[in-house]
């Protein structure tokens, strides 16, 4: 059973990659679809964002209580919901409405099921992590190929959704119908708000900040990189192919990292230093394919953070895994939807190498709170 409830978190893991990778690709359809402003196309995908940033930390502190799994369904339905509203209408709120409750719905999921995965795997949890995530990478990578299949095939470029409409509803029904542990009880049984009892934790806070400078510089690479190439050196296609390998290389890092669980810190530790100074180089050496190769190598490195941090909390807080991951997932939201900005406001005002700085800087400051902890041995997720 413990079998069947890892795959069914895995393969939700990758149709949540796919959604998000296919989301942003028809960013631009969207617009032209229903003829609105850059300003609208903005807040809509802001919409995104703060449906991720609203959630997580209720439905969490909520799961800890009366258990994951009901959460997670009623999580899976808002979802669903959203998919019908952007593929029934072809009303520009409506799909807006659907755009902000999958937001709801996707942070909520991944949040919530990352915790069942460690509840349900304690003696594996960075590995069950490092899994997850990896298929949530697959699917990021096929996410646009899949939008471009079913646009030929199809004609209609809502499509796509409609497909993953039926797929979310599939593994719902797997999910209700299979057995799911709680968290260690005490967190069940907790009186006061758990989230107040967590941040009196100066670890949990390091956490907090880790994972939302993480997401930030995750996101920021994920969303300019194809404008860097093309700005720097003139080859969006190659910023496209450099985006792709990005992706890769972090599903091949995850996959290393899940084979050799014992190391966690140690692959933590290289990621962290591998990031900074490939990110470094890449700034330094005007080069489009020594760039390609550090962009490589900076997925590489970060393929290791998010999952380290995830199953570190797991581990240090077993009996508050809903609420102190949704915490977590709030904010990697407000990272994800901070950073890009930032970096737009300092190519606007700059240049766009300069808003790549931002990455090194970034990623220098998760290791020197992280690597503080290591060195102190407090940080060593089973």
């Amino acid at each position: 059973m413990k079998t069947r409830l890892n795959a069914i978190c895995y393969i939700t893991m990758c149709l949540l990659g796919i959604y998000i990778s296919v989301y942003q690709n028809h960013l631009n359809t969207i617009s032209s679809e229903y003829s609105v402003s850059s300003t609208i196309m903005g807040t809509i995908v802001a919409l995104h964002f703060a449906g991720s940033i609203i959630t997580p930390t209720i439905s969490g502190e909520i799961g800890d209580r009366v258990g994951k799994k009901l959460v997670v369904v009623i999580a899976f339905v808002v979802f669903i919901v959203g998919l019908a509203l952007i593929f029934f209408f072809e009303n520009i709120l409506l799909l807006a409405a659907g755009i902000f409750l999958i937001g709801c719905g996707f942070s909520t999921i991944e949040g919530m099921l990352s915790g069942v995965l460690t509840d349900n795997n304690r003696e594996h949890r960075s590995r069950v992590i490092d899994i997850s995530q990896l298929f949530f990478c697959v699917g990021a990578i096929a996410g646009p190929l899949l939008a471009v299949l079913f646009s030929e095939i199809f004609v209609e470029w809502k499509s796509i959704f409609l497909f993953l409409l039926g797929m979310f509803l599939l593994v719902m029904v797997l999910f209700i119908s299979t057995k799911v542990e709680g968290a260690v009880e005490p967190g069940e049984k907790s009186s006061g708000l758990i989230t107040v009892k967590l941040f009196k934790s100066k670890l949990f806070i390091i956490f907090c900040i880790s994972i939302f400078l993480y997401v930030g510089v995750e996101e920021g690479v994920a969303f300019w990189t194809t404008t860097y190439f093309e700005t720097v050196f003139e080859a969006k296609q190659l910023g496209s192919y450099a985006l792709s390998a990005y992706w890769g290389a972090m599903v091949v890092g995850r996959y290393l990292a899940s084979r050799f669980e014992k190391k966690r810190s140690l692959f933590t530790f290289w990621g962290l230093v591998i990031s900074v100074a490939f990110s470094i180089a890449a700034l330094v050496i005007k080069n489009p394919v020594v760039n390609f190769a550090c962009f490589i190598a900076v997925g590489f490195g970060f393929s290791v953070i998010w999952p380290f941090i995830v199953a570190s909390a797991a581990e240090k807080y077993p009996e508050y895994t809903g609420t102190a991951i949704g915490i977590l997932m709030t904010s990697s939201a407000g990272g994800g939807l901070l950073f890009p900005f930032i970096m737009g406001a300092i190519t606007g005002v700059s240049s766009i190498p300069a808003a790549f700085g931002v990455i090194p800087a970034a990623t220098m400051i998760i290791f020197i709170l992280l690597f503080g902890q290591l060195r102190n041995k407090r940080i060593n997720p089973a």
